[in-house]
């Protein structure tokens, strides 16, 4: 069976099961996206040219890193963290928001909130 590529989709081709399942991918990742955007924990852990460092996510406050091409400040605010400044030329860590992770790869800096819990499938 060969199909022809100027073909236009149509609409009309879908079942209802598909529009269903449809909305409930969507829903799902959806769901998954705001609750990924307001992760909250109670440490931030910062990796800085193969430096870690550690920050209580309860304590509120402005810090900065040195990277590998300048440094990347950041904001920690009530368990969420997010980029301010960096010396990268196009800034597109400081529009990822607040979210983690947190990565300006010019800098070679990652930013990650985490919960103070570390489980893996043993010892859970």
């Amino acid at each position: 069976m060969y199909y022809n590529l100027s073909m236009k989709f149509k609409f009309s081709a879908l079942r209802p099961l598909d529009f269903i399942i449809l909305a409930l991918l969507l829903a799902a990742g959806l769901f998954l996206t705001i609750k990924s955007l307001s992760k909250k924990g109670s440490k931030v852990i910062v990796l800085a040219n193969g430096e870690q460092y550690e920050y209580s996510a309860s304590n509120n406050g402005t810090y900065s890193v040195t990277g590998a091409i300048g440094e990347t400040t950041f904001e920690i605010k009530e368990g969420k963290v997010h980029i301010i400044d960096s010396p990268c030329k196009n800034k597109i860590c400081v529009n990822q928001g607040w979210s983690s992770p947190l990565i300006c790869m010019p800098n070679n800096v990652l930013i990650r909130v985490e919960d103070g819990e570390d489980y893996d499938a043993i010892s859970e």
